[in-house]
């Protein structure tokens, strides 16, 4: 797995959680799709979460699901 260097722009994170037919994920499942850790991936996340592009919650204390507003094309996010 890819350690460092962004090999997804965020742009394709958030679209593909967008085009994906389920509403919600875990950081892992994201972080597989895109062949990243889940370290890595819950740093983009958050970085996107402060952006407003994606939401997360915690519904236990060892899970966290992420989703995004589905009227949010992720057009204006930068790679």
């Amino acid at each position: 797995m890819p350690q460092g260097e962004k090999t997804v722009t965020d742009s394709e994170i958030v679209q593909w959680m967008r085009e994906a037919p389920e509403p919600a994920f875990t950081t892992a499942e994201i972080a597989e799709k895109f062949d990243m850790t889940a370290e890595g991936m819950r740093g983009r996340l958050e970085a996107l979460q402060d952006g407003k592009h994606v939401y997360r919650k915690k519904p236990t204390s060892r899970t966290v699901i992420w989703w995004t507003d589905s009227g949010h094309d992720g057009s204006a996010l930068s790679a």
